[in-house]
C-alpha cells in the first residue's frame, strides 16, 4: 500500500515538474484547464487539482479570460495595488 501511495506522490511531483517545464520554455503560454487536459492526456479532476497547486504556489495565474498563465509573465496585467505617500496618508489622517 505504501509504494502505491509513494507512486502516486511520484507521479504528481513528475506532472508539476512535466507542466512547469512547458510554461518556463514557453514565455507566454496561456491554457485553459480542457487545453492542458488535451495537451498533456490528463483526467480532468487531475488537472484541476494540478493546476490548483501551482497557483497556491504562485507559479501560474488565473486570468480573467479562464486560462492559467505564469505569474512573472502575467505581471503586467496584476492589479496594482493603491501606494499612498506617507505625506499624504499623514495629511489626511483625522483622528
Amino acid at each position: 500500500m505504501a509504494d502505491n501511495s509513494m507512486a502516486a506522490v511520484a507521479a504528481r511531483e513528475e506532472l508539476l515538474r512535466r507542466i512547469r517545464g512547458e510554461y518556463l520554455e514557453m514565455p507566454g503560454l496561456c491554457l485553459t484547464l480542457a487545453q492542458a487536459q488535451r495537451l498533456w492526456g490528463l483526467e480532468a479532476p487531475t488537472c484541476s487539482g494540478l493546476f490548483a497547486a501551482l497557483t497556491t504556489d504562485k507559479f501560474l495565474w488565473l486570468r480573467a479570460d479562464g486560462t492559467y498563465g505564469r505569474s512573472s509573465d502575467c505581471a503586467s496585467t496584476l492589479p496594482r495595488p493603491l501606494r499612498v505617500s506617507s505625506h499624504r496618508a499623514a495629511k489626511n489622517y483625522m483622528p
